[in-house]
């Protein structure tokens, strides 16, 4: 009789259970409909989605910045010059395709993810093949550490295209395109391209297979966080219920299929360091 006094006494009286339930349902309905109405209710979608495809055309403007971009990362990358490889950085266009290829992803519009794919597709084949260019009738064809500090992403490498995916897609959504300079800087697009492009010339596997797979890792992620963020404001879609939750299923597998093999070579990283 005590220890059912106690667990009366613990539990609290019948029905609890129920009210708590029901208290924490209220709050979440709460904070839905204040973020429905005070936040997502806020964004112009048509502008936004406006602008988006406007930037993801293949135009002279677009592949001249790709070239110039391309040119300025990889010799930056061969005199091993930090402050070269974020100028190219800031020039670099490849961030609005990318971007593009999210928000279609997003509200179902398969046309413009075909654009947005095209115009990606056509920016980083050209900005490969220009700097293997380069770096063929370069006098200085060694690994630097610019081109080196390339070749190994890890786990933080994710993290950091995602928390600056988040940023951009913020940006984007909220009219904030001034943080953009910063997103550009942080995720790095094109200097990987340009190790993939040194690779290529020198017929070195180990860069042109770690840089591309950063590459790849900055690609997946800000495109996915950028698809994530539209529906999280909202953006209305084409896709049915079903297909929805698939594509929620598919972004987070695909997560979790980079963050296995970058986790394992965060690891490694460590205790090679640790070693030394």
């Amino acid at each position: 009789m005590q220890t059912s006094s106690h667990l009366a006494d613990t539990n609290g009286p019948p029905g609890s259970t129920n009210i708590r339930r029901g208290g924490i349902q209220t709050v979440f309905r709460s904070i839905a409909r204040w973020w429905r109405i005070e936040v997502s209710g806020t964004v112009d979608q048509a502008a936004v989605i406006a602008k988006r495809r406007a930037e993801c055309d293949v135009s002279a403007r677009y592949l001249l910045m790709i070239c110039m971009s391309a040119g300025i990362a990889i010799l930056g990358m061969l005199l091993s010059s930090p402050a070269v490889v974020i100028g190219a950085m800031l020039l670099s266009p490849l961030m609005d395709p990318i971007m593009g290829v999210g928000f279609a992803l997003a509200i179902g519009d398969f046309h413009w993810l075909r654009r947005s794919v095209r115009s990606l597709a056509l920016g980083v084949g050209l900005a490969i093949v220009f700097c293997a260019v380069i770096v063929v009738f370069s006098p200085i064809q060694t690994v630097t550490t610019e081109i080196a500090s390339r070749t190994r992403p890890n786990l933080f490498d994710l993290l950091v295209a995602i928390f600056s995916a988040i940023a951009g897609g913020y940006a984007v959504i909220r009219g904030r395109e001034g943080t953009i300079v910063g997103v550009a800087i942080a995720t790095a697009l094109m200097p990987p391209l340009a190790a993939v492009g040194y690779g290529l010339a020198t017929w070195n596997w180990t860069v042109f297979s770690g840089a591309l797979l950063l590459f790849v890792t900055n690609l997946t992620a800000i495109a996915l966080t950028a698809t994530a963020m539209a529906r999280g404001y909202g953006f209305s879609t084409s896709l049915s219920e079903k297909q929805s939750q698939l594509q929620a299923f598919l972004i987070f597998v695909a997560f979790v299929a980079l963050a296995v093999p970058l986790g394992l070579s965060l690891y490694r990283i460590g205790w090679e360091a640790n070693t030394t």
